[in-house]
């Protein structure tokens, strides 16, 4: 429990000085959650003595009322000092991981982290929220109130308070068995609410892939074995913290039996007067309520801690680009040197590129043309730091990218592929999100650059139209030209274009290459190449087999090498012309 205390002051931050004060305020509210027993103990006294006067009757009343507005008024600043600073804590720390994900490899988020990521920020950290500090304040509580119980219990009847003392130190060895029961489970348990999550966000964000191939039943049946394993998992966790929590409050409530039984026999003996027989009588039933409530909150303390350790381990990930440095690039010439990568840090022999060398010149056009799964996509990826190159260097105008930050780098490159994403938001924010501090008149302008104004305008609310989740409400076409208006207002030197008109309908691919035509002026522009007829007349082609680049020319010059190229270009011919023979047979 101390470990998880001196771990939720770490997670609290600059708010935990707050929480502290309100830990201190907690300790006095218990002090004056026991003046009733005194101001009993003093009522029963003048009672037996046949003292009792109108006076003594109002001085009692008086005394527990103004503890009672005590109580409420420190309750108050507990609330505040306590409570709303793990709120803070949370907004902050939320915000925080939402910051240091922009510095996340691209990696992290492709490896089925999803699940894990959004049970973190969305359970883990709302169980903190919700629980520590409640938590805290019952294990203050139970200590303030123990203490001082068992020190009023000795002071009174020194045989009476070594009862109380005796179960108050078993109970130490007690709590410590439902800590070491409870410890392996709850990290289970957290780790089966993770996959859960990203199976429910597995099912929920493939709906239209699963219904379109008739596989509702198979899929769901996953959804189905994970809530059987989370129920399973959590009636294991309740099955094995039963039996010590039960001996837990047995102890206590034994030892409430025990008190008042001695507390009798005492008095019957004559040993003990009756106000305190009376008082020892009431007072052993709460005075264990505040150690009986702690057995409950250790099995969270294990919760949270599992809780913490998944976030910290989230926060905790390598990060890139947040050492680099500001740099005021002035050419955009993007050169590979020597580059080899692997996806896979623990299997450096399964290189998916190996020693890619080539040089992009500004203003130029280089398309990356290959078979599928050739490395043309990875090569743009490391471009954009995606990722970050095993062995060898990739530098923008003579600096490499590694020493640049983020912002710096992604400021200079716009991308522009073919799988585009789309906020819920508006139409208008969806193109400010290339550049924020756009004016209306300027998000128009790239608009009709990229030859969307005029659908843009149709829509109900024109701009302002709400954009589906994903831009499911606009077509494929649509969506490309709103992405490259986002690009065209960012104005970036450098343009990475997985050629968009590759699965476009034909009627909108005129609009697309038009809009293309728009953005790519007097760019540095790296074309992922589908369809090669569109990069007949790149400034450069560089053609990647296996992960290496076994040709590198123009058009014409690698046609007559009659290498790789040749081979691609004559299969998308012979493939064209038969699609353009089935087509006029059809008539």
């Amino acid at each position: 429990m101390i470990e998880y205390y001196k771990r939720i002051m770490t997670f609290l931050g600059q708010d935990r000085k707050r929480v502290q004060l309100g830990i201190v305020l907690a300790f006095f509210e218990s002090m004056f959650a026991n003046i009733p027993v005194v101001m009993l103990l003093y009522a029963f006294t003048k009672l037996a003595g046949g003292t009792l006067i109108k006076s003594d009757i109002l001085l009692v009343f008086v005394v527990m009322l103004v503890a009672v507005l005590i109580r409420m008024l420190l309750a108050w600043f507990i609330d505040n000092f306590m409570y709303l600073s793990i709120y803070d804590a949370c907004e902050r720390e939320r915000l925080g991981i939402g910051d240091r994900f922009r510095y996340f490899p691209m990696g992290f988020f492709t490896q089925g982290n999803l699940g894990r990521i959004a049970a973190i920020i969305s359970i883990d950290l709302t169980f903190i929220e919700e629980r520590a500090i409640r938590d805290l304040d019952i294990m203050v509580n139970a200590a303030a109130m123990t203490t001082i119980g068992c020190i009023m219990l000795c002071v009174a009847d020194i045989r009476i308070g070594a009862i109380a003392v005796s179960v108050s130190v078993f109970s130490i060895f007690l709590s410590g068995r439902i800590e070491r029961v409870c410890r392996t489970e709850s990290v289970l348990r957290q780790e089966q609410q993770g996959k859960l999550t990203e199976a429910i966000l597995e099912y929920v964000m493939g709906i239209s892939v699963i219904k379109a191939f008739n596989l509702a039943g198979k899929k769901a049946g996953t959804v189905k074995k994970a809530i059987q394993e989370t129920k399973e998992g959590s009636i294991r966790y309740e099955k094995r913290f039963i039996p010590p929590a039960f001996f837990y409050k047995a102890a206590f409530n034994a030892a409430t039996a025990l008190m008042v039984w001695t507390s009798l026999v005492f008095y019957k003996d004559g040993t003990l007067s009756i106000e305190l027989a009376l008082v020892f009588v009431i007072f052993a039933f709460y005075v264990f309520l505040p150690a009986i409530n702690l057995g409950g909150a250790i099995v969270t303390f294990l919760v949270g801690k599992a809780s913490l350790d998944r976030y910290e381990a989230l926060k905790n990930q390598p990060l890139m680009g947040v050492n680099g440095r500001e740099t005021q690039t002035y050419n955009h010439e993007i050169a590979f040197h020597n580059v080899s990568f692997a996806y896979d840090d623990k299997h450096n022999d399964k290189m998916v590129l190996k020693d890619i060398n080539f040089t992009a010149k500004p203003g130029t056009m280089t398309a990356l043309v290959g078979q599928s799964g050739s490395g043309k996509t990875t090569i743009a990826n490391l471009i954009v730091r995606f990722w970050d190159v095993k062995h060898g260097t990739i530098t923008i105008g003579g600096t490499d990218i590694r020493e640049m930050t983020t912002g710096c780098l992604l400021k200079n490159i716009s991308m522009v592929f073919q799988r585009v994403y789309l906020f819920h938001d508006t139409i208008k924010n969806n193109i400010r999100f290339g550049k924020p501090a756009a004016t209306d008149e300027e998000i128009m302008a790239a608009a009709r650059a990229a030859r969307c104004h005029e659908f843009i305008s149709a829509l109900p609310q024109g701009y302002d139209t709400m954009v589906a989740e994903a831009g499911s409400s606009l077509s494929g076409g649509e969506k490309q030209r709103i992405s490259i208006a986002r690009a065209i207002l960012k104005d970036a030197p450098i343009v990475l274009l997985d050629e968009a008109t590759a699965s476009i309908d034909p009627d909108n691919e005129k609009h697309i290459q038009e809009a293309i035509g728009e953005l790519v002026k007097n760019k540095t522009l790296i074309v992922i190449a589908h369809r090669l007829s569109t990069i007949r007349y790149a400034d450069q082609i560089v053609v990647v087999d296996k992960g290496q680049i076994v040709e590198t020319g123009r058009h014409n010059d690698l046609l007559e090498k009659q290498g790789v190229y040749h081979q691609l270009w004559t299969k998308r011919m012979t493939a064209r012309s038969w699609k353009m023979r089935e087509q006029s047979n059809s008539f």
